[in-house]
């Protein structure tokens, strides 16, 4: 859009600097005065991303510059043909949406659904683990029985009452 406003700005101070009535090589103060708003018309279609008006605005500028009186200057005209053929190419391009002008729109977030609660799973009680008992080991019995009679041992203590 940045280039299609300095060629529309350069065309119409050209169309500017070329009215006059003085002079008769200039352009006369009506057709500048049309050839301006057909500029104008341009601008304001690119600014609303109508590439469709856009283009016919320069379309017609371009019209508006062909028909300009023999006693104009020819390079004057020659100049002017330039920059309208210069803004038709442009305009297709210059007048679309620019990703980097847009303004990001926020999307609506829906509100989140409630997720139900899962109930907190029991972890198992772990299983007692046996440890293996000792085996008893057995003592070896005397191999010669006691000689003096004696059974061997403590007697057992006696129980009082009876």
């Amino acid at each position: 859009m940045r280039h299609l406003a300095l060629a529309l700005a350069l065309v119409a101070a050209a169309v500017a600097a070329g009215c006059g009535e003085d002079n008769r090589a200039l352009i006369p103060e009506d057709r500048a005065q049309a050839l301006v708003e057909s500029v104008d018309q341009v601008e304001s279609a690119c600014a609303d991303e109508d590439v469709s008006g856009a283009r016919t605005a320069a379309d017609e500028l371009a019209a508006q510059v062909n028909e300009l009186p023999r006693r104009v200057d020819d390079e004057l005209q020659a100049n002017l043909r330039e920059w309208a053929r210069h803004l038709q190419r442009r305009v297709a391009r210059d007048c679309e949406a620019q990703e980097e002008e847009e303004t990001p729109t926020a999307t609506p977030t829906e509100e989140p659904t409630e997720t139900p609660t899962e109930e907190p799973t029991e972890e198992p009680t772990p299983e007692p683990t046996e440890t293996p008992t000792a085996e008893p080991t057995e003592t070896p019995a005397p191999t010669e029985p006691p000689t003096d009679g004696d059974e061997g041992g403590v007697p057992a203590p006696e129980e009082d009452g009876g």
